[in-house]
């Protein structure tokens, strides 16, 4: 449970990210290294 609660919280951060800094590319870069981290928050 504790794990499926973090890769919400780190997509939902991800996501926020890119609503912030839309036309930044260092953001969309470091949003999709959130997304990458919340990937790996799920393996087993």
């Amino acid at each position: 449970m504790k794990r499926i609660a973090a890769f919400a919280l780190t997509s939902w951060s991800a996501a926020g990210l890119l609503y912030v800094g839309q036309h930044s590319v260092a953001l969309i870069a470091l949003s999709g290294i959130v997304v990458l981290a919340a990937f790996d928050l799920l393996r087993p």
